[in-house]
């Protein structure tokens, strides 16, 4: 499955990378993805947000599985217990611009998990962020944009894993 689909709103491809890339690497895989992603944060920038970075990514693959109508229970009030932590310690906070609006800003805008913190706040308050998802087919769980009209996709991609639960189906039927 690519790592952007065409759908997308150009405004959260970053977000969409972020989310559909797993960091199996840790360390040097959040450093490469932020270099290439969001160049100009230095090496030093990479290992000093790499745990603030996983525990955004984790909390975000909850409420992406909670989007996807996924059971989650207790797993959703923890991810919104980080979301909350991370949003104080950043100091995001609303601000009223002269032309009347209301948008946010951090107190450390150079920190790329700030950056990334403040594409889900608009998304969320936007409501794209219901079209964020996970596959339901539970040997992939990639993450994706659902840009179908009415966001009810449920597979990463109809050509493999909706395929293949399709064709699953029709062979317990027959």
């Amino acid at each position: 499955m690519p790592e952007h689909r065409p759908e997308t709103p150009a405004k959260y491809r970053d977000l969409e990378s972020f989310l559909w890339h797993d960091f199996e690497a840790g360390r040097s895989d959040w450093k490469v993805w932020l270099h290439r992603k969001l160049p100009g944060h230095s090496s030093s920038a990479a290992a000093a947000t790499f745990q603030r970075a996983m525990q955004l990514h984790a909390a975000l693959r909850s409420l992406q599985a909670a989007n996807s109508g996924m059971r989650i229970g207790k797993e959703l009030a923890a991810s919104h217990e980080v979301l909350n932590r991370l949003i104080a310690g950043y100091r995001i906070e609303p601000r009223l611009g002269e032309d009347g609006q209301i948008s946010l800003a951090t107190g450390k805008p150079a920190d790329p998990v700030a950056g990334l913190m403040l594409m889900v706040l608009e998304a969320l308050q936007s409501g794209f962020w219901r079209r964020f998802k996970l596959c339901h087919e539970p040997t992939c769980r990639a993450s994706y944009y659902d840009a179908s009209k009415a966001a009810v996709k449920t597979w990463c991609s109809m050509q493999t894993c909706g395929s293949r639960n399709k064709m699953k189906r029709y062979r317990a039927r027959i």
